[in-house]
């Protein structure tokens, strides 16, 4: 994913870029991987059918099983998710309303990748109480005034964003969608469309990104996605 920008997006941060960073490893097949699914959750298989039914037979699809999602949930972890971010209340804002942690989950990513639109699903069936909460809280991000213009410098490189939070009606408990654009130099813009909701003790990001299209023109196709992610789950349970 071009520059990783996906980092000072609250919540998704970490694991949107966990999820671009895995395309082309190898993965466990689903039956190498299962997890029990109890009280209602989904079992590692059930990720997974969730993720390739939303992407579809779209042969640039890459699908990371649950598996290979824990060893690199445990490594974001550690990660920090505001070096770099300019204005420092901007930083501490995204520190406030990120979660890194997501390893008390069953999760499964998938990503598509196209010269017009690349697309990641990932879908995470939560089985910690406390991270569920942590996801409820920062969900509730409803105003960025002042952070709408936000820079991050990544490998000395600085990069200017726009954001806003789009607020758009979502078959979800709680949802959170926001859209940015970033310069990324000569002249070339991404804009990206990342939707993130929680319904019961699953929470599934749907994002978007592309080099062409203004991210008003991803989101309704976003919230589509997400939708058809909790209607399938609703059949699994």
């Amino acid at each position: 994913m071009s520059h990783r920008f996906l980092w000072f997006l609250p919540l998704a941060a970490a694991l949107a870029l966990t999820g671009c960073s895995s395309a082309g490893q190898t993965q466990p097949e689903p039956e190498q991987s299962q997890t029990q699914s109890q009280d209602g959750n989904l079992d590692a298989g059930q990720v997974e059918t969730v993720v390739r039914t939303l992407l579809g037979e779209d042969p640039s699809l890459t699908v990371v099983g649950n598996e290979t999602m824990q060893q690199q949930l445990q490594m974001a972890k550690g990660m920090g998710s505001t070096s770099g971010i300019t204005p420092e209340k901007c930083a501490k804002q995204m520190e406030k309303y990120t979660v890194t942690d997501l390893t008390a989950s069953v999760s499964a990513t998938g990503s598509v990748t196209a010269e017009s639109l690349g697309k990641v699903v990932q879908v995470f069936s939560i089985t910690d109480e406390a991270t569920r909460k942590k996801i409820s809280d920062a969900l509730t991000l409803d105003d960025i005034s002042g952070c709408e213009k936000v820079t991050v410098e990544q490998s000395g490189e600085k990069l200017s964003a726009d954001r806003q939070i789009l607020l758009l009606k979502v078959d979800a408990d709680q949802s959170l969608t926001m859209s940015t654009q970033m310069d990324v130099g000569g002249g070339q813009k991404m804009s990206s469309v990342v939707v993130q909701a929680l319904k019961g003790n699953n929470f599934v990001i749907v994002t978007f990104q592309t080099g062409l299209a203004e991210p008003a023109t991803m989101s309704a196709e976003a919230v589509e996605l997400i939708n058809k992610a909790f209607a399938e789950i609703e059949t699994l349970n």
